[in-house]
């Protein structure tokens, strides 16, 4: 849970929303309904630099879209930010090390950065959500997951994300649901299912079955790749349906999700994925009990909206105060 930071009169107006990711960072003006007033601002980011660089350009980002909101008049009333883990998301501190990127921000309060050295206005409430969390509140609100009683986000890029939802809210630590909802730190060969279901993962996975090194290719070439009938590039997307699957199984049993919405910058090979993920939960789960395999929606725009959408409800709606 997000906590509030003190007695202050918040104004409806525009919230400046981010979505930080390994490579680069997407940003836009939002209002209160998660609805995007802006296009999509893609800056490409250097998480594995320093300290001040990143710092930086988080500063440039949030100050840009300030000034386009006060250049339309528009009333800044919050930054939210979706964020990788491992996260103090309540207090705002990263605790990021070992995964090669943020590093440098670890035990920083980004909080207090954004208040005293980015933002103008000190009674400006500030969110940090889980990237996962935002993801799944936008499918949730306005994607591919409206109208589930309960479902499982997933996002696969740098890393493997993943979300539990139920009734609109996220669930973590009960029915054997582990903390964040996280199901990457799962056993998957010599190490976890995050190092196998992730970019890296897959094109180190593409290396195996070609003798070889990936050289400069990208997830997005090996779908291209598959496109044009590639039978390595195939397989490997067959095989991380075969083992999400497998990670998967378990959870579906003790949370009976209506559906499993799968996004993130390798969802493009969704067309590979899914059928493969289908097939063998229908092979370990008992005949009525697998969910629907669902493409999300607004797949660039989705978290952007969900963290949006979050810091609305808990400080804006209702004329609420933080």
């Amino acid at each position: 849970m997000h906590g509030c930071e003190g007695a202050v009169e918040v104004k409806t107006g525009v919230i400046i929303a981010l979505d930080v990711g390994g490579t680069t960072v997407k940003s836009a003006l939002c209002n209160d309904s998660g609805d995007l007033l802006t296009g999509i601002s893609t800056t490409p980011i250097d998480s594995k630099a320093s300290k001040a660089a990143i710092l930086e350009s988080f500063n440039e980002i949030v100050t840009t879209l300030s000034r386009a909101a006060a250049t339309g008049g528009l009333p800044l009333s919050g930054l939210a930010l979706a964020f990788p883990g491992p996260f103090d998301y309540e207090r705002g501190v990263c605790l990021i090390k070992g995964v090669e990127k943020y590093e440098a921000l670890y035990g920083m309060n980004l909080k207090s950065f954004f208040r005293s050295e980015v933002l103008a206005d000190g009674s400006i409430p500030i969110l940090f959500d889980a990237d996962s969390w935002a993801f799944a509140r936008g499918q949730y609100h306005k994607g591919a997951a409206r109208g589930a009683k309960r479902f499982i986000g997933l996002t696969i890029g740098t890393g493997l994300g993943s979300a539990f939802m139920e009734r609109g809210s996220i669930v973590e630590n009960e029915r054997g649901i582990p903390p964040y909802g996280w199901i990457g730190n799962l056993p998957c060969g010599k190490g976890i299912l995050d190092d196998r279901v992730s970019r890296r993962g897959i094109l180190a996975r593409y290396g195996e079955l070609t003798g070889g090194t990936h050289g400069s290719l990208d997830v997005e070439d090996l779908f291209n790749l598959a496109e044009s009938g590639d039978g390595n590039c195939i397989e490997v997307f067959r095989e991380t349906g075969i083992l999400l699957a497998t990670a998967l199984a378990p959870f579906i049993e003790a949370f009976h999700p209506d559906c499993i919405v799968m996004g993130g910058k390798i969802s493009g090979a969704f067309k590979y994925m899914a059928p493969a993920l289908n097939r063998r939960l229908e092979e370990l789960l008992e005949k009525g009990n697998v969910p629907e395999i669902l493409k999300a929606t607004g797949a660039d725009s989705c978290t952007l909206s969900g963290v949006g959408l979050y810091l609305a409800e808990r400080y804006l709606k209702g004329g609420r105060t933080c």
